[in-house]
């Protein structure tokens, strides 16, 4: 007995340890957010300690967040927003408050860099450079010799290395590379650097293997997936052969984020930000502009409305005989997805909830809990679209929701509370794995015939679900 009171004071002593780093971690990555701006010595004493602590956090931190600040503000695009002027007009700012304030970030911004390029630490400096690198090209851009020898540079160690999502290599490399468009004289290292990131993304293209489908292991996928499409985008613009220009946006299309990758769409969302300045996460129209064929561009939009229903409507409308096109679609889609895995478990109420017995009807099956923050923020909407269902607004649409990693009173109480009325199952701890659960909420699209579809966290799933049940 005292040998088990003693491995249980350890593993709580354990808990204990585990939850102060992980509140340390949190609190140098705040700090280091709050002191970035006006003071740079903090900034680098937070950035350090959390390298050290937690990497992956660290990088997530420098690339994403902290690069931001040298990013060539559009600020004649700022003094033209009217939301933008509202939102600092509430502020008290003015527009030349808030400038000098970037201005002031921008500087500190420099001086944070050129301290960590003195820290001994590998990882620090190895992630520096290539910030380092893609800033000074933005310095020197007037001086066509000086910018061309910082792409021989970065050239030279791209040309060293493998990884290119490590660090995030190949989004400074195409910054730079797009740096030296429109001069000759840079033209030829342009466009080394561009054909070797295009190479080393296109071999890394892999299927997810079913086995393995951790956070991590879908975040790189989707990372080499997403810059695989925008560098065959950006080849689509270099060519003026038309065939060129269709094979490279057909495969711009191809490779655009499917739904397991927004699932994780932070692992590519600064990407785009940085390279395009806005928020374009798929090159399908590109694609379908340059489609002259009736009959390829309706294979093609029916392709993409499976994985976004937004496209069934256009690929209704390219249909020929629409009166049928609802049961090709439905044929279409259940032949694309998997089998959902079934389960039979008791609701709230003690009425047994069996997947399957729901004839001619879709069903969302959403998962929470009351801890769940997230969760609960969604619940007005997620009552509001079970009642559309038991209304008559929804009738195609079976909802049904799991209570996850919870205990039945807190959900019984949580739902009294609220008012809410959808139906809840409690988890057998069981349904998660076979539906590969990994973050909450997590929702899911069941065609009647029993084939699923996994709803994308940060999409409007209210109307996402109405897409892809409409006729």
């Amino acid at each position: 007995m005292k040998k088990l009171s003693v491995f249980i004071l350890l593993l709580l002593s354990s808990f204990s340890i585990l939850a102060q780093n992980v509140r340390d971690e949190i609190n140098y990555f705040n700090s280091f957010q709050r002191t970035k701006a006006k003071q740079p010595d903090s900034a680098v004493y937070y950035l350090q300690k959390l390298a050290a602590s937690n990497p992956s956090m660290a990088v997530d931190l420098f690339h994403n967040s902290f690069a931001q600040s040298f990013l060539s503000a559009v600020q004649e695009k700022m003094r033209t927003d009217t939301s933008f002027l509202a939102h600092i007009k509430k502020m008290n700012m003015t527009i030349d408050s808030v400038f000098a304030l970037m201005n002031e970030e921008k500087m500190n911004a420099r001086v944070i860099l050129k301290k960590i390029g003195n820290d001994a630490t590998p990882f620090l400096k190895n992630n520096r450079f290539v910030v380092a690198k893609w800033v000074e090209a933005q310095d020197n851009q007037k001086d066509p010799a000086k910018l061309l020898a910082i792409g021989n540079e970065y050239l030279t160690y791209l040309t060293s290395q493998t990884d290119f999502y490590a660090e995030r290599k190949a989004r400074y490399g195409l910054l730079l590379a797009k740096l030296m468009v429109g001069n000759a004289a840079l033209k030829s290292t342009g466009d080394k650097i561009f054909k070797l990131i295009y190479s080393n993304l296109q071999q890394n293209q892999k299927e997810l293997d079913p086995n393995d489908l951790k956070r991590s292991t879908k975040e790189i996928r989707a990372w080499y997936r997403y810059m695989f499409a925008y560098t065959n985008f950006i080849a689509a613009q270099k060519t003026q052969d038309k065939t060129e220009k269709m094979t490279f946006l057909k495969l711009a299309n191809q490779f655009s984020p499917d739904l397991m990758d927004k699932t994780v769409k932070s692992a590519y969302f600064y990407d785009m930000i940085f390279l395009l300045g806005e928020e374009k996460d798929s090159f399908a129209d590109d694609y379908l502009a340059t489609l002259a064929n009736d009959e390829e561009k309706f294979k093609t939009v029916m392709a993409l409305s499976m994985n976004d229903p937004s496209f069934k409507a256009k690929a209704k409308a390219l249909y020929k005989d629409q009166a049928k096109f609802n049961d090709l679609w439905l044929s279409q889609f259940n032949a694309n997805f998997k089998t959902a895995p079934s389960f039979a478990l008791l609701q709230l109420d003690g009425t047994p909830y069996k997947l399957g017995n729901q004839k001619n009807q879709w069903t969302l099956v959403d998962f929470w809990g009351t801890w769940c923050g997230p969760c609960r923020a969604e619940h007005p909407d997620l009552q509001k679209v079970y009642l559309k269902t038991q209304n008559g607004k929804l009738p195609k649409l079976n909802v049904i929701t799991i209570a996850s990693r919870d205990n039945e009173p807190a959900v019984k109480a949580y739902m009294k509370e609220f008012k809410y009325n959808f139906p809840v199952v409690m988890s057998d701890n069981v349904i998660e794995t076979n539906y590969q659960v990994s973050s909450w909420p997590s929702k899911f699209l069941i065609s009647p015939q029993g084939k699923f579809v996994i709803i994308p966290f940060g999409v409007n799933w209210e109307k996402y679900i109405e897409d892809y049940i409409s006729e």
